[in-house]
């Protein structure tokens, strides 16, 4: 006796071939092939989903044999030759609920083109001439993939780990976007696309070399059937490629938590123990007399207020100077593609990995994003707002200042206020009627105007687009030396730890995105000018200040 081959099983493997053959030593006989089957399957090592339902199907088809051998005595073998000798059988009557729903799942794994010549021939029971003439193929091409398919099931049952690890721990992932990702001629958008946990583990999978659908499904636990619809949807928003008929592999670079982890820390400890903070801060603080020579509202601002810009302006000279200074030792080798519409920064980490921190024990930052919002204004033509610090200290998306919170400052500013804010900084004594009453109330309860003697003083820079733009080169020109020699140092750290992971196809992708973002010093430079310098104003009250904010004009 085994696990499988219980007493009770023979008796009732007895009992089975008894009620359907009358002469008991061939019902024994019967039983016996049964068992023997079953016994030598189990020696070979074969892997059963459920043993049972494989074990009572074997044995109806050995009984159907059994008949039909009664009723169909051998034939000379020239008569069971030539290609219809490969062409299944139409599905055997003897099947019954439990068969029934085997086949179904053994669908399921195959991938579309077998599989709607399986569900035809063996479910709907159409004829080869009937599905060779609806689906407009050649009679020959159906018994072949019908023949393929078989062999493809047997295939797959018999070697197969029907799940992969993925199926019941998926990797941990982090990613981020830049660029257009919006709809793409489909009307599908990518990041709506990676929001599915189920594409999410296909990147992390297809990330080192191409998959078929059938090893993505095994990995993932997940049938073709939902599968495929996923992959057409990444190949759609160019999110995977197919760089071979029936292969998937990920469009983009995507790299281990811990080594992603670790270049992080590296380029950040790098730009401070470089001294990159105090050198930078020492020469945005010099320019204070060409910024304020220039026209703009806000000139009366403490420049330290206006530092809150020229920080995070600092930090994209960094970002762009240092991709360009780096890209350029790669000369023309590596060309940035005029055909991705957007980029996105991936890592990952298998649930049994413990991600060591340590390396950002010596990391002095502060999470930072930003948005940029265009309006149309009937008064002012188009105006942009700009919120350059959408992070903590400053209001985040949820309450945290009790009743008198005024939202996230993304929406301190709209397309119905914008106007009156900018006539108030041409005018603070300006004549409100009702609903721009209401409007002011708003801006003076989070900050962005303070009331005076002169009337209601707007508390955020705003320049014209040109004036803005003179300030930007200010800055890129003064930090050139700076820009080009922490990108010679992040070149040859950061690079080494993330190029094993990069494939070579993706090399323009890296060296023009993912390095990209080892270049940028915002975080950087923030946490310098708010606790360890005097470089930023401080305000009194995060929750109402303007500190951050501007508007651009044209």
């Amino acid at each position: 006796m085994n696990k499988y081959i219980q007493e009770e099983l023979i008796e009732n493997t007895y009992l089975f071939c008894a009620k359907r053959i009358s002469d008991s030593e061939a019902a024994q006989d019967l039983a016996q092939d049964i068992l023997y089957e079953a016994l030598r399957v189990i020696a070979l090592g074969k892997t059963f989903i459920s043993f049972h339902s494989w074990y009572w199907r074997m044995a109806r088809n050995k009984y159907a044999d059994y008949v039909a051998h009664k009723q169909n005595p051998a034939l000379p073998i020239e008569s069971a030759g030539g290609v219809a000798a490969e062409t299944p059988e139409p599905l055997e009557r003897l099947i019954d609920a439990e068969e029934l729903s085997l086949l179904n799942y053994s669908l399921s794994r195959l991938t579309s083109m077998y599989r709607e010549m399986m569900i035809r021939f063996y479910l709907k029971e159409q004829s080869i001439a009937q599905i060779a003439r609806e689906l407009d193929i050649p009679e020959g091409t159906v018994k072949r993939r019908l023949f393929d398919a078989k062999n493809t099931l047997k295939e797959r049952f018999e070697t197969m780990n029907h799940i992969g690890t993925s199926a019941y721990a998926p990797a941990k992932v982090t990613y981020f976007w830049g660029g257009n990702s919006g709809n793409n001629g489909n009307g599908v958008n990518a990041q709506t696309v990676m929001k599915q946990i189920i594409a999410q583990q296909v990147c992390v999978f297809c990330r080192a070399e191409a998959k078929t659908v059938n090893e993505i499904a095994d990995e993932l636990g997940v049938a073709p059937v939902y599968l495929e619809p996923v992959l057409e949807q990444m190949i759609d928003t160019d999110l995977m490629t197919s760089p071979v008929k029936g292969k998937y592999v990920t469009n983009f670079c995507v790299f281990p938590e811990q080594v992603y982890q670790d270049a992080s820390a590296l380029a950040i400890i790098q730009f401070r123990k470089n001294g990159f903070n105090e050198k930078t801060a020492e020469i945005l603080m010099g320019l204070k007399e060409k910024v304020m020579a220039l026209d703009f509202y806000g000139k009366e601002f403490a420049y330290e207020y206006l530092m809150w810009l020229l920080y995070v302006e600092a930090g994209y000279a960094y970002a762009e100077g240092g991709k360009k200074h780096y890209c350029g030792a790669y000369g023309d080798k590596y060309p940035e593609s005029a055909e991705r519409r957007y980029n996105i920064a991936m890592f990952f980490a298998k649930p049994e990995e413990t991600i060591d921190f340590s390396g950002w024990n010596e990391v002095k930052a502060i999470g930072w994003s930003n948005l940029h919002q265009n309006f149309v204004t009937g008064e002012y033509g188009k105006l942009e707002f700009v919120n350059n610090y959408d992070a903590d200290p400053f209001p985040a998306d949820y309450d945290r200042i009790g009743s008198d919170y005024m939202g996230c400052r993304d929406n301190w500013v709209n397309g119905n206020n914008i106007s009156l804010l900018v006539a108030l900084s041409e005018n603070p004594k300006k004549e409100l009627n009702p609903y721009e009453e209401e409007q002011a109330a708003g801006f003076l309860k989070c900050g962005l105007v303070k009331k005076t003697e002169e009337g209601l003083v707007v508390q955020l820079p705003i320049f014209t687009k040109d004036v803005y733009a003179t300030i930007c080169d200010y800055i890129k020109e003064a930090l050139q030396d700076l820009v080009c020699e922490y990108a010679e140092i992040i070149g040859n750290t950061v690079e080494k730890l993330l190029l094993p992971y990069v494939r070579k196809d993706l090399m323009s992708t890296f060296i023009h995105w993912d390095m990209k973002m080892f270049f940028h010093t915002v975080c950087n430079l923030l946490y310098y000018g708010m606790y360890e310098t005097d470089t930023l104003q401080i305000p009194e009250d995060y929750g109402t200040s303007g500190a951050g904010l501007y508007i651009v004009k044209g």
